[in-house]
């Protein structure tokens, strides 16, 4: 295994000119160590961009963008048995194709999870105690106590989450700190797992709607899930809830929670994402004193960042080695391709790799 070459893919960003080996250390770092070849793409067209994959055994991509047709090129169609792409979300990724094709797909999960529950939970705080309300007033030298009420006590309140993936969970032990009871919606998560990390499920949205006083929304954007939070949660939720999202936009219909908002059916939201980004300057969201906006960081610090570039190279390592990646994002593509061995950790994976 120490001696099998291969070659590794790396599509940078589209935004930026030159590659700058420098900037690819964290990339590249697994392939270097178990004596694979990286080698940056420099092509600007998809004719290119199909040559460099015939030569290659794996591709990973940070930002740049990558076309379904590309598909038909890899997997069962050639060298390529893999694209590894940057962050947490999926959903500009075309999954049935790449299935079909029989081309594995990966991101890098999981590097950004304290980061995403920490920004959920500032949410949280900055909403319960309104703070945007208040540092407004005070900063306009204004110092009152008129708008107080109503405001939330917190402890043996119930916090609600739909999704109960890395971060879902991060969120959850996190409330618990805060004395809040948790329940959520999971459809993929047995209860006795959910037990584990002190999380009531429950069967329906509408009962996570009408029980929680604070929703917090943490899962994948897909067919599924697009406007899994409109006009009917807003009027299950109680007038003093809050929703709180820092997944993706477009899970929430945008106009039915404005709606929502001006007709006082809910207490506030905290938002990082926006169903379009970057968010129209006049999006009613923006004036409201009663919601906390940030845009779309919440899974960015240096050490998150870090992990998330070197998880690229090391998920690149097993596909292009005949393992599983550990975040697979395409599951039904074990029923399309050849048997494979599973996914090890990276630091066994590298002293077996080199026979320690």
């Amino acid at each position: 295994m120490a001696g099998k070459k291969f070659r590794v893919l790396y599509l940078g960003p589209q935004e930026r000119g030159t590659h700058n080996p420098a900037s690819t250390d964290p990339q590249s770092r697994a392939v270097r160590e178990v004596g694979g070849e990286f080698v940056p793409y420099t092509g600007s067209s998809e004719g290119e961009l199909i040559e460099a994959l015939k030569d290659s055994d794996v591709a990973m991509a940070a930002g740049h963008r990558f076309s379904p047709g590309l598909f038909s090129h890899m997997g069962n169609n050639g060298r390529c048995k893999g694209l590894v792409s940057f962050g947490h979300g999926f959903d500009g990724m075309d999954l049935k194709t790449a299935v079909e094709n029989g081309v594995i797909l990966a991101n890098t999960a999981s590097f950004g999870t304290e980061e995403v529950s920490n920004q959920t939970m500032m949410h949280f705080l900055v909403c319960t105690r309104k703070f945007v309300l208040h540092d407004k007033l005070v900063k306009r030298g204004i110092w009152t106590r008129e708008h107080l009420a109503p405001m939330g006590h917190v402890a043996g309140e119930t916090f609600g989450i739909v999704g109960l993936g890395n971060i879902g969970r991060a969120v959850a032990r996190k409330a618990r700190a805060f004395g809040l009871e948790v329940i959520a919606y999971e459809p993929y998560k047995s209860s006795w797992d959910a037990k584990e990390y002190g999380v009531e499920l429950v069967g329906t949205l509408d009962e996570l709607a009408t029980r929680s006083d604070y929703v917090s929304i943490h899962t994948y954007l897909n067919d599924e899930t697009r406007h899994m939070i409109g006009a009917a949660f807003f009027n299950k939720m109680k007038p003093t809830a809050y929703l709180i999202n820092c997944a993706r936009g477009p899970i929430v219909d945008e106009k039915a929670l404005i709606q929502a908002l001006q007709n006082k059916k809910i207490a506030g939201a905290g938002l990082d994402v926006f169903e379009k980004e970057p968010v129209d300057p006049g999006n009613p969201l923006l004036k409201m004193d009663n919601v906390s906006v940030t845009n779309h960081y919440a899974s960015y610090s240096e050490v998150a960042w870090e992990r998330a570039n070197t998880q690229l190279g090391e998920e690149a390592v097993r596909i292009a080695l005949g393992y599983w990646p550990m975040s697979l994002i395409n599951p039904d593509v074990r029923h399309t391709v050849e048997p494979r061995k599973d996914a090890v950790e990276w630091r066994v994976l590298k002293a077996k790799l080199k026979g320690k």
